[in-house]
């Protein structure tokens, strides 16, 4: 038993090793990415600005791209405000969803032992492991 236990701590600090280099490389591949595409949106509002400038004065071309910036950041603003506050109701629905079917099994189980007595420890378990499952049975939210 040994060795196994031996194999499979070798296995699992094999799989953390890679794992994290890979979470690493992946960072660090993220890090040349950003800012590659940063450089490019700098490049990208310099040659508007220089086509802005040639049609108008500088000073409208630059305050143009502010205009137009600010209003992109404000649509996003308010994008993201809407998303959160969906993520809120959402969140409350499962909540009040997660009480009301703890209510109606805790209901379900003072009816059940008023009437049978002797199914108490049957019903405990069984009020037990739904409870218990209702928690974790979806690692990811349905969207």
């Amino acid at each position: 038993m040994g060795t196994l236990g031996t194999a499979l701590s070798a296995l699992l600090a094999v799989d953390v090793a890679a794992a994290t280099s890979r979470y690493r490389r992946n960072a660090v591949l993220w890090i040349i990415i950003a800012v590659l595409l940063g450089t490019a949106y700098v490049f990208a509002l310099v040659a508007v600005a220089l086509f802005l400038a040639e049609r108008y004065s500088p000073v409208a071309a630059t305050v143009s791209i502010a205009i137009a910036l600010v209003v992109a950041a404000l649509i996003l603003f308010a994008i993201m405000a809407g998303l959160s506050a969906r993520d809120r109701r959402l969140a409350e629905e499962r909540r009040r969803r997660s009480a009301l079917q703890a209510n109606l099994a805790l209901i379900a189980t003072t009816n059940i032992l008023r009437r049978q007595p002797l199914l108490g420890v049957a019903t405990a378990i069984a009020v037990g492991a739904f409870l218990g499952l209702g928690k974790g049975r979806r690692r990811r939210e349905r969207r």
